[in-house]
């Protein structure tokens, strides 16, 4: 949403799409799977997720690049 209002860049885009999509396999991954370790995979996956999307931020507000 940030892309389509202006707020970022292709840098976040480019970024954000592949994160996203991977969240949204582990989300079903625990829709199928309801035991603890497939909990703890997507609650890592979480960090790791808020933590590239927070860097795609910031380097997409030091380095615009759009269309």
């Amino acid at each position: 949403m940030t892309y389509l209002t202006g707020m970022s860049g292709l840098i976040y885009l480019a970024a954000v799409v592949p994160l996203g999509l991977g969240f949204i396999y582990f989300a079903i991954l625990m829709m199928y799977r309801k035991d603890d370790k497939t909990a703890m995979r997507t609650f890592f996956y979480s960090l790791f997720y808020l933590t590239i999307v927070f860097v795609a931020l910031l380097i997409d507000h030091y380095f615009k690049f759009t269309l």
